[in-house]
């Protein structure tokens, strides 16, 4: 949906955040500065800031806006955040007639959010074969300069496939991120006390749109050379991106993610343990999609691997997918052995959730085969565990089939 707001409702950048950015940057600061003064009034020019952080792009607005060379000039911010718009300029037609341009400014329109619909995959994004389309009505719809604010990837498609629009350019200005930037994206995210999995909706967004820029971070472009560390925290970053769409259910997204994470992890020793996970994902991901032949082949994989470096939790958890895999298929004896030996480890390493979600699913096959006792036993084993961690979600799970089982029994 449209948002049109002006920059004062934007969310404000510290005085360092945006002294640190220009500081990084300042010769394409200088050169924003120059296009804004020389660029006509009541005329279309067009202009990019490359940036890949929102904090960062936003940063640089406030310092443009702020700069004494730009008290002559009237900056309209307008965000356009929609993956699904498709026509850029009736987006923009709607919104221009409602601004008050201020006598004796230079009217500057600033363009954020579109990133979102030209998107990272795919070829021709509809967005873009529109802005080819129309091009030449830019001029005298919109006669004024422009600037969009994007990060390079997207800059990138807008040039491979919209050339004729891309030709209006007089400049885009690359500003490089701070290494705070990065390194406050990766704590809320790689190195976040919470699995992304268990963010609600709006916090795993937020996180997908931060592991995106930081993808743009860390894979490599112009010529830069990729260091081992940096690699592995490509392919950290990618297993996140295939973890979180795996959780929203969109398995295609997940699957291409972890697809690239698999090809760049390869056989380098120095990654089994990336690559075990990302095994581990591919199983699952194909176990939702009711294929468990291909399921159980990526899950062995990881196992082996997991075996391979002694990854005491990585193996249990493997083994608990395989345990449910084969209870579903009917193969009750080979799940409760899987199970039982994905409870061995989590005793053996203290994963006291990992221990209660076994339990409670190993009650769950001796309750089908009628072991009634057995069941309860271990439901009440599961029970006891959550109670301990406060799980009560798990909790009330646990005392749901536990009712069930009493029902069935007359009590």
């Amino acid at each position: 949906m449209l948002s049109s707001k002006p920059l004062h409702q934007s969310r404000e950048i510290p005085e360092v955040d945006r002294q640190r950015i220009i500081e990084l940057n300042q010769e394409s600061f200088d050169q924003l500065l120059t296009f804004v003064d020389i660029v006509p009034d009541n005329a279309f020019d067009l202009g990019f800031i490359q940036s890949n952080f929102a904090k960062d792009r936003d940063a640089i607005i406030q310092a443009l806006i702020s700069h004494p060379d730009c008290q002559e000039m009237q900056f309209e911010i307008w965000d356009f955040p929609d993956p699904d718009m498709r026509f850029l300029m009736d987006e923009i037609l709607k919104v221009l007639p409602t601004v008050k341009v201020q006598p004796d400014k230079k009217l500057i329109l600033i363009v954020r959010g579109v990133e979102n619909a030209i998107g990272m995959t795919g070829e021709y994004p509809p967005m873009l074969v529109d802005f080819n389309w129309v091009r030449d009505a830019y001029p005298v719809k919109v006669p004024h300069p422009m600037i969009f604010c994007l990060p390079d990837y997207a800059i990138t498609r807008v040039a491979n496939f919209a050339p004729d629009f891309w030709a209006w350019n007089s400049g885009t200005f690359v500003f490089k991120t701070p290494a705070n930037t990065r390194d406050d994206a990766m704590s809320q995210t790689l190195d976040a006390s919470k699995g992304i999995s268990n963010c609600e909706l709006p916090e795993k967004q937020e996180r997908i749109d931060l592991l995106k820029r930081l993808l743009i971070e860390y894979t490599p472009s112009n010529g830069r050379e990729e260091t081992q560390e940096d690699l592995k925290t490509r392919i950290r970053i990618l297993n996140n991106l295939g973890i979180a769409y795996r959780s929203r259910s969109e398995y295609k997204t997940a699957k291409y993610y972890l697809e690239q994470a698999l090809d760049l992890a390869k056989n380098d020793e120095e990654f089994i343990s990336l690559k075990a996970n990302t095994l581990h994902e591919l199983g699952w991901i194909q176990d939702d999609w009711g294929n468990p032949k291909e399921a159980i082949a990526f899950y062995q994989q990881s196992l082996e691997l997991h075996e391979k470096i002694g990854n005491l939790q990585g193996k249990a958890a493997t083994l608990h997918q395989l345990a449910g895999i084969y209870a579903n298929l009917g193969e009750v004896e080979q799940a409760i052995a899987f199970y039982q030996q994905s409870l061995e480890l989590k005793e053996k390493i203290g994963d006291v959730q990992g221990k209660a979600a076994t339990l409670h699913q190993l009650a769950g096959i001796y309750a089908n085969l009628g072991e009634v006792e057995q069941a309860i036993a271990f439901y009440q084993q599961s029970l006891e565990l959550k109670e301990k961690i406060g799980d009560v979600q798990g909790k009330a799970a646990t005392l749901h089939q536990l009712a069930g089982i009493y029902a069935n029994l007359g009590e």
